[in-house]
């Protein structure tokens, strides 16, 4: 269960002093400014928190973030409500200044954060909220963008929206760090959560059910305030009558731990990748090598370092071997896979998926191993989830977004890869004539796990296979030897091969392009000078011509991929054979 699975995160997390986790009541915000206050509640400064940090790329520039503070957590609120935070908020509520163009709402949110200061006031004795709730008292809310820049030293389009704490002037720590106000507001939180008596699904204990969960921030595609994972807002969702999140019971404990250890994984890249439309999300019951790693199977890897990307990559040659999966560290500890994807203001749950350690790194060793090819570059990046989507669209943000949930859910369980994604490199090849690595890779995979899942062997070598059992792989063959032909022929000075004439037409109707195209192959021929070379050009048309009985009318999808996958075979082939009469590494072509 995945809300089972996230309060356990939690717990790690928690055990974890490095990480820093927030407990129940407060949560990690991003802070930009602090109102920095006399003890009678005069204003005396307004300090830029936040930090700068070096953006990528070849030209050195730095941007300015906020900084993550861990403050009182009243819950999410949506937009139409007036629900102020305490000892921090937005310029709205904590100076009564916004930029949403609406006074009279804004005036009613700093007058909420001015009535909720003051009931606290009443009830406990810190000098830090008496000088807060004095400030309130005398701030004028009405001229509060001239003021608060003056202070700040900046223009008010830099502090406006921005989220703003409080000090004392000559303290380092700020007001809602007092133990004594953080006990307060635990009390407080505790007893202002809307719930009822009930049992929690996730402890399966007697429990205060939570009516509302905190929002889920930093979803791609989702809405900046945040999306819920669990909520029920309309009355087509109720059920029993029971109302709100109280159809999915969780006990406020649990609501709580579940969203903070969700939000955390969304904002740790070391535990998230963004793929098309979707957020994927992965952690382990405790800390393991391959947890770390896992990433870059998925997504592009942006080593820091040499050392980082070599240890990558060896890890990955590792696991494809088989070696890996052996070796591996707490081999079955437990393994998650969360792919989320926006839903107007929920998410969605595109897939989920359990198993260990070691379940997963043989999933991936086997995509590793109906992935490969042969003539590859040792050198070139690993081929991850995202390059071989890339290769089915023209541009990154053409992939569809189902596709890619699709083949994620395939690699991770081991299934069939999507029909779609085979279809879609035929198209991207017949659309543009290139026969490059990466995608015979994907042709070349998707036959050979069909055929095994179907209880059948798919003869697909990783390198030129003379005597393969198929045709339409030697028709492949006998395109590469006539377009070889016509290269050598014309001393690579033509304008237009019969590649770029009759590639796509050849690979699905034969019949229809073959016949002339020995005719060329003929008259190519007679045009090379050297005859020993002519005479090894056509002994390689022959043998490949033994292995055909005739041109089929029509090649089906299948076929039409070992035709590339042979026509590949036979290039590389040509150069490999010439590099190593040079004694010369092998020419490749180039790869994306």
């Amino acid at each position: 269960m995945i809300l089972k699975a996230l309060t356990e995160y939690y717990d790690r997390l928690e055990a974890d002093p490095e990480q820093d986790v927030a407990d129940f009541g407060f949560s990690r915000e991003k802070i930009s400014f602090c109102m920095v206050l006399g003890p009678d509640g005069t204003p005396v400064q307004i300090d830029d928190i936040r930090k700068e940090v070096e953006i990528g790329g070849k030209a050195k520039r730095t941007r300015l973030v906020p900084a993550s503070l861990v403050v009182p957590d009243r819950g999410g609120r949506s937009g139409s409500s007036i629900k102020p935070n305490f000892l921090w908020d937005n310029t709205g509520y904590a100076l009564g200044c916004d930029g949403k163009g609406k006074p009279d709402r804004t005036r009613n949110m700093f007058e909420a954060f001015c009535a909720l200061h003051k009931e606290f006031l009443a009830k406990i004795d810190d000098p830090g909220l008496a000088a807060l709730c004095r400030f309130l008292d005398v701030w004028d809310a009405e001229n509060a963008s001239p003021r608060a820049a003056e202070f700040a030293r900046l223009e008010w389009d830099e502090i406006c929206d921005a989220n703003i704490v409080f000090r004392l002037v000559g303290q380092r720590s700020y007001i809602h760090d007092s133990s004594a106000l953080r006990g307060a507001w635990l009390a407080f939180v505790t007893a202002e959560y809307e719930s009822q008596p009930g049992y929690c699904l996730v402890s399966g204990k007697e429990d205060r059910l939570a009516r509302l969960h905190a929002m889920i921030r930093g979803v791609a595609g989702a809405q900046s305030s945040g999306a819920a994972l669990a909520s029920f807002n309309l009355d087509a969702f109720t059920s029993y009558g029971k109302e709100q999140s109280y159809n999915a019971p969780v006990g406020i404990r649990s609501a709580f731990q579940y969203t903070t250890a969700l939000n955390r994984l969304v904002a740790d890249p070391r535990h998230r990748v963004r793929v098309a439309g979707s957020t994927i999300l992965y952690w382990t019951d405790k800390p393991t090598p391959f947890e770390s790693m896992f990433g870059s199977f998925i997504d592009d890897y942006a080593a820091e370092d040499a050392a980082t990307l070599d240890r990558m990559q060896g890890f990955w040659e590792q696991l494809r071997q088989g070696r890996q999966v052996d070796s591996l560290e707490a081999a079955e500890v437990g393994f998650y896979v969360l792919g989320l994807s926006p839903n107007a203001s929920r998410l969605s749950v595109r897939f989920w998926l359990t198993g260990t350690v070691r379940e997963f790194a043989e999933r991936l060793r086997r995509h590793l191993a109906d992935l490969d090819m042969g003539y590859a570059n040792p050198h070139d990046p690993p081929l991850t989830i995202r390059r071989i989507l890339d290769q089915t669209a023209r541009e990154r943000k053409d992939v569809q977004p189902l596709l890619e949930g699709m083949l994620v859910r395939t690699v991770l369980r081991g299934g069939a890869y999507p029909q779609t994604l085979f279809n879609s490199v035929l198209r991207r090849i017949n659309a543009d004539s290139r026969v490059i690595h990466h995608r015979v890779a994907i042709l070349k995979a998707f036959l050979v796990r069909k055929a095994r899942l179907a209880g059948r062997k798919e003869d697909i070598t990783v390198i030129l296979n003379m005597d393969h059992p198929s045709e339409a792989y030697h028709l492949g063959r006998l395109f590469a030897a006539l377009e070889k032909t016509q290269e050598e022929a014309s001393e690579g000075k033509l304008n237009s091969t019969i590649k770029d004439r009759y590639f796509s037409s050849t690979s699905a109707t034969p019949v229809a392009a073959f016949p002339r195209l020995m005719r060329l192959h003929a008259h190519h021929l007679n045009k090379i000078d050297h005859p020993g070379r002519r005479t090894n050009l056509e002994k390689i048309v022959q043998e490949i011509y033994s292995h055909i009985g005739g041109f089929p009318n029509h090649l089906p999808l299948d076929d039409q991929g070992l035709f590339f996958i042979g026509y590949y075979h036979q290039r590389q082939d040509f150069f490999t054979k010439k590099a190593d009469s040079n004694n010369e590494t092998p020419a490749q072509e180039s790869k994306v």
